[in-house]
């Protein structure tokens, strides 16, 4: 079966990179979204090229779409077992990417209907697909963050609330992630922009109020940041609030982050003992994320 090509995601009229000859198909997949919830999620450009597309080509694609992550596939692996990825945004070439993943994964089985067991980054890290009522799952191997005085310090007069902890994979292109003091603002924060960031204490702690300074951001850390809110910690009923920033790979926050959850699910797991949780991305567009924590591993849908 023949995959629709899809143009109207670009513009109106035929984009000129959709003339170049080794590319195969075209097509957009949403993922994390919820109607339900008014949480739109986000989106990839999935392109299936021959061979013969440089990285270059590639890079130019991207620089085109509108959409936060484009995937391309080359068509002689999307039937074998495993099969090489690679995922651009407008700017530059990304290191991992989970929703480009699963709008990949997603696309192939409703296309195709078949959908390689694992997909794999430049990097040689393995992005497994679970297949479950033909949707696509992805299985992630955890990363363990630790407790970092120094990110804390670091990201200290980048956001508008007080930091209670940072808890970081690395010094440089890893993730850290922050929790706040619950209710408490951040004096030097609004000193310095003067805006009234104060809100009602008796007001429920949502990060959709978080003010970020992202050219402080890009100047004080080398890591994305990924900030975290826990609403509900009962094992059941489990529902945390995040988001996801990295100006300083030309993004200055992401809609919706599956790879995120790699470090966020080991996370909840040490502080709060949760396996499972509802996670709620609160982006512009919103976007709904659950998972699953076991041996090491993280299955996300």
């Amino acid at each position: 079966m023949q995959a629709k090509v899809n143009t109207f995601c670009i513009s109106q009229r035929r984009p000129l990179w959709l003339t170049v000859r080794f590319i195969k198909y075209t097509y957009t997949q949403s993922v994390f979204f919820s109607p339900a919830n008014n949480l739109k999620g986000s989106s990839a450009l999935i392109v299936i090229y021959e061979n013969g597309l440089t990285s270059k080509k590639m890079q130019y694609i991207a620089s085109q779409s509108i959409h936060p992550a484009t995937v391309f596939l080359n068509q002689n692996e999307i039937t074998k077992r495993h099969c090489k990825i690679r995922w651009f945004n407008q700017t530059s070439e990304i290191k991992r990417c989970g929703h480009g993943t699963l709008a990949a994964a997603n696309f192939l089985i409703d296309h195709f209907g078949y959908c390689p067991k694992a997909f794999i980054s430049t990097s040689y890290e393995r992005f497994t697909i679970k297949e479950k009522k033909q949707r696509a799952q992805l299985l992630l191997k955890s990363i363990e963050p630790q407790k970092s005085k120094l990110a804390k310090d670091e990201l200290q007069n980048v956001f508008s609330l007080a930091i209670k902890a940072a808890y970081s994979t690395g010094d440089k292109n890893g993730y850290t992630v922050v929790l706040f003091i619950n209710k408490e603002f951040n004096k030097e924060f609004n000193k310095g922009f003067n805006k009234g960031f104060y809100k009602n204490p008796d007001e429920k702690q949502d990060l959709k109020n978080l003010y970020i300074d992202f050219k402080a951001l890009s100047k004080a850390h080398k890591n994305a940041v990924i900030t975290l809110n826990i609403q509900n910690i009962n094992e059941k009923t489990a529902i945390v609030q995040f988001r996801y920033f990295a100006p300083q790979f030309g993004v200055n926050e992401d809609s919706a982050t599956g790879s995120a959850l790699s470090v966020i699910a080991p996370l909840l797991f040490r502080l709060y003992g949760l396996n499972k949780a509802k996670l709620i991305q609160q982006s512009n567009n919103g976007a709904l994320l659950n998972y699953e924590f076991n041996n090491a591993k993280v299955l996300i849908y």
